[in-house]
């Protein structure tokens, strides 16, 4: 881990090509700490509310979030999306013998002297039981995906886990234990005996390995955290971290400009163009693998042909959206992985804002226009139910430029608005998105830094099978991405991914707003983030609010 020199020499690295940066005010006489900062203390906030507090059983970006500062995984990733060992010595290759020759068995070294927040030692078995927990079909994970090519998994000793696997899997980094897999490594001692984990009231309070320990969750309000001062890799400098609840972005803003937060996660581009003019405020912002996204839920009857998506796609005036909305801020892209990554596909085709073209494909798909103004098709009216996130201003915007443009065409878009937790829960908890309740439906994935589009987008990857929330199928594009997954040569896996993006394009299950360039803004007594496109708080044992306090 690294730390963030307070030279200007780091602040000119801390604004280059990646970052940018942008800070307003001084501080006062003496260059003490503002009056509202308090010491060791960090107040944060992203605009959502969430659903429990065990990533193993939730999609959230902010469980996530909330996990880096709390729970223990094999790696995180910096800055500049390399993976950093944690819990893991190093990242297994060949060249190290962490890869066997067949890649098929992968080994894992722990790190020692490694406790939980309650005192007990970290060790294998905590690794091989959290492994067999992900794998219980009793167990409501969000998906298996990677898990499942876990055969069995091997403890030679305390400090040693072989994972043997049924085929090889070049992106092993993207699942096993790391922040953008989702699963954190889990207590056995606490867990071993809970029938049933889905309602273990450890998901509401875990006990982890990160350098914060959960004090308390107040629901609806806050999360508390504490620092733990027998972390593995030393005391940390905050000695108290406080999520807020505030789901809705203007509320967020103006908390920030009250400097009743100390950090504002994740502020959406409409607002991006007042960060830089709030006194004492630092606004860094950074490139990620995140693409926003319109999904189309491919088995509803009215969008179940690919040249009504298409039509639809045409029809939405995205480049006015990300002129209007984002500001162009970000990328205006079409396929989901990044241009950061080397498997972008510059070419994968695309469908300008065009109402003649979409009217003509509507023709062709036989929805034909009727005296109230919308299209029809047999007992059908094409009528669609368009679902977003409570407090979401940006998305407010979209849909009216979509509405207005969709009337034109004859399609009516009804816009339901729900509270991210509802949104966003799991199949099993009834979730919005998961059990396909829409027709259309906003929000964001976050790629991880090995491409890997099997999750959200093969057959068999269908909720609540994995993340395939649109219910999209086609065996070509699986075939491709599933070559991807067996061989560890970059090229081929490169080819077949370009491949795979060029089909998804031409399907249409969803259409892409831009790839993300997000920010976060700070009170300017705050030392140390150095967010990446993965992960913003790899390194949060390092942030720092006034003196170290050690």
């Amino acid at each position: 881990m690294r730390r963030l020199l307070a030279a200007a020499l780091s602040l000119l690295a801390l604004c280059g090509s990646v970052l940018g940066c942008a800070r307003v005010g001084s501080h006062g006489a003496g260059g003490g700490l503002h009056p509202w900062t308090t010491p060791g203390t960090l107040r944060w906030a992203d605009g959502e509310d969430l659903d429990n507090l065990n990533p193993l059983l939730s999609t959230q970006t902010l469980v996530a979030d909330l996990s880096a500062f709390t729970m223990g995984y094999f790696f995180v990733f910096d800055d500049r999306n390399r993976a950093v060992p944690s819990l893991a010595l190093e990242v297994p290759t060949r060249e190290n013998g962490g890869i066997s020759k067949d890649g098929r068995s992968l080994t894992f070294h722990l790190r020692h002297g490694v406790v939980w927040h309650d005192g007990a030692p970290f060790t294998s078995a905590d690794v091989a039981f959290t492994v067999a927990k992900i794998l219980d079909p009793k167990t409501n994970v969000l998906t298996r995906r990677g898990w499942e090519e876990v055969q069995r998994v091997e403890t030679p000793d305390a400090h040693t886990v072989v994972f043997r696997l049924r085929r090889p899997y070049a992106p092993f980094l993207n699942v096993f234990f790391t922040p953008v897999g989702g699963a954190a490594i889990l207590p056995k001692h606490l867990l071993e005996h809970v029938a049933d984990i889905n309602k273990a009231p450890y998901n509401a309070l875990p006990v982890g390995l990160g350098p914060f320990k959960y004090v308390r969750w107040d629901r609806s309000s806050q999360v508390v955290m504490e620092a733990f001062d027998h972390w593995w890799g030393g005391k940390p400098k905050l000695r108290r971290v406080i999520f807020k609840v505030i789901p809705d972005a203007n509320t967020d803003l103006a908390q920030l400009r009250s400097h009743e937060l100390d950090a504002y996660v994740r502020a959406p581009n409409y607002q991006a163009p007042q960060l830089p003019g709030i006194k004492d405020v630092k606004v860094i912002e950074y490139d990620t693998t995140s693409f926003g996204h319109v999904d189309f839920n491919v088995t509803s009857p009215l969008l179940e042909d690919a040249r009504v998506r298409r039509a639809l796609i045409y029809g939405a005036d995205l480049d006015t959206m990300w002129d209007k909305v984002d500001h162009r801020i970000g990328r205006r892209e079409w396929t989901p992985i990044s241009h950061l990554s080397w498997a972008y596909d510059p070419h994968a085709p695309r469908y300008p804002f065009d109402l003649k073209k979409a009217a003509a494909l509507l023709d062709e798909a036989g929805w034909v226009m009727g005296a109230d103004g919308l299209r029809h098709k047999g007992n059908l009216t094409l009528q669609l139910k368009f679902v977003g996130n409570t407090g979401n201003i940006g998305l407010d915007s979209r849909v009216l430029i979509l509405q207005s443009a969709y009337k034109k065409l004859g399609v009516a878009l009804e816009y339901f608005r729900y509270p991210t937790n509802a949104l966003f829960s799991g199949y099993a908890a009834g979730g919005i998105i998961a059990t396909r309740k829409y027709d259309m439906a906003a929000y964001a994935w976050g790629l991880a830094p090995e491409p890997d589009l099997q999750n959200q987008y093969s057959c068999d990857k269908i909720s609540p099978k994995g993340l395939n929330y649109l219910g999209y199928c086609n065996h070509e594009f699986d075939a491709l991405v599933e070559d991807s997954l067996r061989n560890y040569d970059r090229s081929r896996r490169t080819r077949d991914l370009v491949a795979a993006q060029e089909i998804l394009m031409r399907d249409a299950p969803f259409m892409v707003i831009s790839q993300r360039r997000d920010r976060i803004a700070v009170n300017d007594d705050l030392h140390g983030p150095k967010p990446g496109p993965s992960m913003i708080f790899w390194n949060v044992q390092d942030w720092s609010l006034g003196p170290a306090l050690r």
